[in-house]
Parts: structure tokens; C-alpha cells; sequence
């Protein structure tokens, strides 16, 4: 008997997206001496700083939720139950 081997499921492609900064002569060099200190890129430096000023911020501030037009509301629910015992 044949054994059958299970497909990999495929991973979810990643989008990526482009910010242009525009730096100092000073900024620059400063960041790239960073860098070379910490043999890391100035790529990974810019986005390592970023996820951690989000990390310590982001809390204070709520996304807006997206309402449908069709979803129900919970109080909509509470209403059509009150005006149901009103008319009984």
C-alpha cells in the first residue's frame, strides 16, 4: 500500500511597502557608525526602532472599527425587544 504524502500548505505572501526618508548629513553618519558598531544594516536599525516606538505607543490610540451597513447593532437588538413588550 502507497503512503500519501500530505501537501505543504503554502505561505500567505507578505506585502511590503516603501517609505522614503530624507536625513541629515549628520543623521546619516551617525546611523551608519551605529550600524557598524552593532554590525547590523541601517534598515534593520530604522525598522527595529520603529516596532519598538509602536510597541511603547500604539495602546494610547484605537483603530476606528468599520461598521457595515447590513450589521446589526446590539442595541438594535434591545430596542425590537422593548417595542415587542410595549405593543403586547
Amino acid at each position: 500500500m502507497a503512503i500519501v504524502k500530505k501537501k505543504k500548505t503554502k505561505r500567505k505572501k507578505v506585502k511590503y511597502y516603501k517609505f522614503e526618508l530624507r536625513l541629515s548629513k549628520p543623521e546619516k553618519d551617525k546611523i551608519e557608525f551605529f550600524c557598524t558598531l552593532k554590525k547590523t544594516t541601517a534598515n534593520k536599525l530604522i525598522k527595529s526602532a520603529l516596532r519598538e516606538y509602536l510597541k511603547r505607543y500604539i495602546s494610547n490610540y484605537k483603530q476606528p472599527e468599520v461598521i457595515e451597513k447590513n450589521q446589526m447593532n446590539i442595541f438594535d437588538i434591545i430596542d425590537n425587544s422593548i417595542e415587542n413588550t410595549e405593543t403586547d
